[in-house]
Protein backbone atom coordinates (compact mmCIF):
# COMPACT_ATOMS: atom_id res chain seq x y z
CA UNK A 1 0.00 0.00 0.00
CA UNK A 2 1.31 3.19 -0.95
CA UNK A 3 1.02 6.45 1.06
CA UNK A 4 0.43 9.88 0.02
CA UNK A 5 -2.66 12.16 -2.06
CA UNK A 6 -3.71 11.49 -5.70
CA UNK A 7 -3.78 13.98 -7.71
CA UNK A 8 -7.48 14.18 -7.73
CA UNK A 9 -7.42 14.79 -4.15
CA UNK A 10 -5.03 17.75 -4.38
CA UNK A 11 -6.95 19.47 -6.60
CA UNK A 12 -10.04 18.89 -4.94
CA UNK A 13 -8.29 20.59 -2.12
CA UNK A 14 -6.88 23.35 -4.27
CA UNK A 15 -10.27 24.00 -5.87
CA UNK A 16 -11.88 24.58 -2.36
CA UNK A 17 -9.26 26.89 -1.09
CA UNK A 18 -9.29 29.01 -4.42
CA UNK A 19 -13.00 29.32 -3.44
CA UNK A 20 -12.98 30.18 -0.06
CA UNK A 21 -10.27 32.58 -1.12
CA UNK A 22 -12.38 34.51 -3.74
CA UNK A 23 -14.71 34.70 -1.23
CA UNK A 24 -12.99 35.92 2.05
CA UNK A 25 -10.44 38.52 0.30
CA UNK A 26 -13.20 41.21 -1.06
CA UNK A 27 -14.23 41.39 2.84
CA UNK A 28 -11.14 41.98 3.85
CA UNK A 29 -9.82 44.31 1.93
CA UNK A 30 -13.46 46.85 1.55
CA UNK A 31 -12.78 47.96 5.09
CA UNK A 32 -9.56 49.34 4.54
CA UNK A 33 -11.24 51.81 1.53
CA UNK A 34 -14.18 52.61 3.65
CA UNK A 35 -11.59 53.36 6.84
CA UNK A 36 -9.60 55.81 4.00
CA UNK A 37 -12.98 57.60 3.50
CA UNK A 38 -13.76 58.25 6.59
CA UNK A 39 -10.23 59.53 7.34
CA UNK A 40 -10.09 61.76 4.66
CA UNK A 41 -13.90 63.01 5.84
CA UNK A 42 -12.84 63.65 9.47
CA UNK A 43 -9.45 65.20 8.58
CA UNK A 44 -11.34 67.65 6.21
CA UNK A 45 -13.91 68.42 8.94
CA UNK A 46 -10.81 68.79 11.76
CA UNK A 47 -8.87 71.27 9.42
CA UNK A 48 -12.27 73.41 8.94
CA UNK A 49 -13.03 73.00 12.61
CA UNK A 50 -9.21 74.55 12.87
CA UNK A 51 -9.96 77.28 10.69
CA UNK A 52 -13.08 78.77 12.46
CA UNK A 53 -11.11 78.88 15.65
CA UNK A 54 -8.28 80.43 14.27
CA UNK A 55 -10.86 83.32 12.55
CA UNK A 56 -12.55 83.65 16.02
CA UNK A 57 -9.15 83.75 17.83
CA UNK A 58 -7.49 86.10 15.42
CA UNK A 59 -10.37 87.70 14.60
CA UNK A 60 -9.41 87.52 10.45
CA UNK A 61 -12.03 85.28 8.38
CA UNK A 62 -10.15 82.14 6.94
CA UNK A 63 -11.42 80.43 3.14
CA UNK A 64 -11.84 77.10 2.53
CA UNK A 65 -11.40 76.11 -1.20
CA UNK A 66 -12.82 72.41 -2.48
CA UNK A 67 -10.84 71.70 -5.70
CA UNK A 68 -13.28 69.30 -7.38
CA UNK A 69 -10.23 69.03 -10.61
CA UNK A 70 -7.38 68.86 -7.98
CA UNK A 71 -8.98 66.66 -5.31
CA UNK A 72 -7.52 69.02 -2.72
CA UNK A 73 -8.86 71.15 0.27
CA UNK A 74 -6.97 74.46 0.70
CA UNK A 75 -7.03 76.59 3.87
CA UNK A 76 -6.22 80.49 3.21
CA UNK A 77 -6.57 83.56 5.50
CA UNK A 78 -8.60 86.46 4.06
CA UNK A 79 -6.40 88.63 3.67
CA UNK A 80 -4.68 86.71 0.82
CA UNK A 81 -7.67 87.40 -1.22
CA UNK A 82 -7.33 91.61 -0.90
CA UNK A 83 -5.68 91.95 -3.88
CA UNK A 84 -5.88 88.94 -5.66
CA UNK A 85 -8.17 86.44 -7.49
CA UNK A 86 -9.01 83.08 -6.21
CA UNK A 87 -6.96 81.15 -8.48
CA UNK A 88 -4.49 83.10 -8.49
CA UNK A 89 -4.11 82.53 -4.84
CA UNK A 90 -4.90 78.63 -4.97
CA UNK A 91 -1.91 78.33 -7.76
CA UNK A 92 0.77 80.10 -5.88
CA UNK A 93 -0.36 81.55 -2.33
CA UNK A 94 0.86 79.91 0.73
CA UNK A 95 -2.13 77.85 2.20
CA UNK A 96 -2.75 77.59 5.81
CA UNK A 97 -3.47 73.92 5.67
CA UNK A 98 -3.04 71.89 2.46
CA UNK A 99 -4.91 68.46 2.30
CA UNK A 100 -4.85 66.13 -0.97
CA UNK A 101 -7.44 63.24 -1.20
CA UNK A 102 -6.15 59.71 -0.84
CA UNK A 103 -6.66 58.02 -3.59
CA UNK A 104 -9.69 56.11 -4.19
CA UNK A 105 -11.78 58.73 -2.47
CA UNK A 106 -13.45 61.53 -3.96
CA UNK A 107 -15.37 65.17 -3.77
CA UNK A 108 -18.32 64.11 -4.84
CA UNK A 109 -20.46 67.12 -4.53
CA UNK A 110 -20.74 70.31 -2.81
CA UNK A 111 -24.31 72.08 -2.39
CA UNK A 112 -24.49 75.65 -1.04
CA UNK A 113 -28.43 76.38 -1.22
CA UNK A 114 -29.38 75.45 -4.57
CA UNK A 115 -26.47 75.87 -6.10
CA UNK A 116 -24.66 72.11 -6.80
CA UNK A 117 -21.22 72.04 -7.20
CA UNK A 118 -19.59 69.00 -8.81
CA UNK A 119 -16.58 70.32 -10.60
CA UNK A 120 -14.42 73.61 -10.06
CA UNK A 121 -13.99 75.12 -6.98
CA UNK A 122 -16.06 75.48 -4.18
CA UNK A 123 -15.52 77.73 -0.63
CA UNK A 124 -16.90 78.07 2.66
CA UNK A 125 -15.91 81.16 4.86
CA UNK A 126 -15.19 81.14 8.28
CA UNK A 127 -16.20 84.60 9.47
CA UNK A 128 -14.21 86.09 12.99
CA UNK A 129 -17.51 86.39 14.47
CA UNK A 130 -18.02 82.14 14.72
CA UNK A 131 -20.37 81.73 11.72
CA UNK A 132 -19.66 80.73 8.18
CA UNK A 133 -21.09 80.63 4.99
CA UNK A 134 -22.29 77.03 5.57
CA UNK A 135 -23.18 74.29 3.33
CA UNK A 136 -22.50 70.76 2.85
CA UNK A 137 -19.49 68.91 0.97
CA UNK A 138 -19.62 64.88 0.11
CA UNK A 139 -17.12 62.56 -0.30
CA UNK A 140 -17.04 59.10 -1.73
CA UNK A 141 -15.17 56.40 -2.05
CA UNK A 142 -15.36 53.76 -5.32
CA UNK A 143 -17.44 51.40 -3.26
CA UNK A 144 -20.47 53.60 -3.23
CA UNK A 145 -19.82 55.06 0.24
CA UNK A 146 -20.37 58.36 1.00
CA UNK A 147 -19.82 60.97 4.13
CA UNK A 148 -21.85 64.14 4.51
CA UNK A 149 -19.47 67.45 6.04
CA UNK A 150 -22.16 69.78 6.89
CA UNK A 151 -21.39 73.63 7.99
CA UNK A 152 -24.02 75.76 9.76
CA UNK A 153 -24.00 78.78 8.29
CA UNK A 154 -25.04 80.15 11.75
CA UNK A 155 -22.81 78.55 14.43
CA UNK A 156 -19.83 78.16 11.90
CA UNK A 157 -20.05 73.80 13.61
CA UNK A 158 -19.00 71.23 10.96
CA UNK A 159 -20.31 68.03 11.28
CA UNK A 160 -19.34 64.37 9.86
CA UNK A 161 -22.49 62.53 9.40
CA UNK A 162 -22.57 58.30 8.78
CA UNK A 163 -22.71 56.74 5.64
CA UNK A 164 -26.13 55.74 6.49
CA UNK A 165 -27.51 59.29 6.90
CA UNK A 166 -25.54 61.11 3.72
CA UNK A 167 -27.87 62.00 1.00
Amino acid sequence: MRKGFTLIELLVVLVIISLVSAFVAPRITAPIGNLQLKTASKKIAGAMRYSRSLAVSEKESRVCFFDFDNQRMSIFSGSAFDSAEPEQVLANGPAEVRYDLPAGVLLKKAVFGDLDVEAGLFQVIFFPNGSASGGEIFLANDRGRSFRIHIDFITGMVAVSAPEQAG
